[in-house]
């Protein structure tokens, strides 16, 4: 298409607007996995020929309709969003989380949540704020449970890998299943917050809080849903 762009009657505001609803259309699909992998194929071929003969905003318009009629519904979509989306796939949440976090960036406070270090692993990864792991530390199960383990394991698996309870961070391993606090206020060796205190829009909220529980990740999660339904609306 974009090789027939002047053929096409395409121009620069009408092909990013194609590219954007692009975007929109996978997102959707890799949260909810749906039109299936087997069936992306022939919706993009049918709409290769279909665009044969149009020109200008009608191929965009074209593309829009048959690519929201081959999406899943808006409810399937939240509902995914709010389950445990990093179970399901983690390379989407990380692209949602960076998405997030690209929406507010400035020259001033840009960071490259892309960039590999030398081994090609991304340098920013995604942080569980409530740990995923099944051993939970104690100070973990006082604060998110009242001290009842088996409360705390039954949040784990209901909370852990919900939206509201990720973020990112360059250093991931260093925080790990360290208590709420010292997450937050986390410096390496020259004195750098390498915690919630790194500056990005995703820790923001996190950094004025004491306490992490139940509610504040249900909130979290809400908000960050509420967001992305506008974002990826097709």
């Amino acid at each position: 298409m974009l090789s027939n762009k002047d053929r096409l009657n395409l121009d620069i505001d009408i092909i990013a607007n194609i590219i954007n609803y692009l975007t929109k259309f996978f997102v959707r699909r890799n949260i909810t996995d749906y039109p299936n992998t087997r069936n992306l194929t022939k919706i993009f071929m049918d709409l290769v020929s279909l665009i044969a003969n149009k020109q200008g905003s009608d191929i965009y318009d074209l593309i829009a309709n048959n690519l929201k009629n081959n999406s899943s519904s808006d409810e399937i979509f939240e509902e995914k969003l709010k389950g445990s989306i990093y179970l399901d796939n983690p390379d989407a949440t990380r692209f949602l989380l960076c998405y997030y976090e690209d929406k507010f960036k400035t020259n001033e406070i840009y960071t490259n949540l892309w960039s590999r270090d030398k081994s090609n692993k991304y340098v920013w990864t995604i942080e569980h704020i409530f740990p995923e792991g099944e051993n939970i530390p104690t100070d973990w199960i006082d604060m998110i449970a009242n001290g009842d383990k088996d409360l705390a394991i039954e949040y784990l698996n209901r909370y852990t890998h919900t939206l509201g309870n990720l973020t990112i961070t360059g250093y991931n391993q260093n925080l790990s299943n360290l208590s709420f606090e010292k997450k937050k206020n986390r410096v390496n060796k020259d004195g750098n917050y390498i915690g919630y205190r790194n500056g990005l829009k995703l820790n923001e909220n996190l950094v004025s809080q004491d306490a992490w529980h139940i509610d504040d990740i249900k909130r979290r999660t809400n908000k960050l849903v509420e967001f992305f339904m506008k974002e990826f609306e097709l």
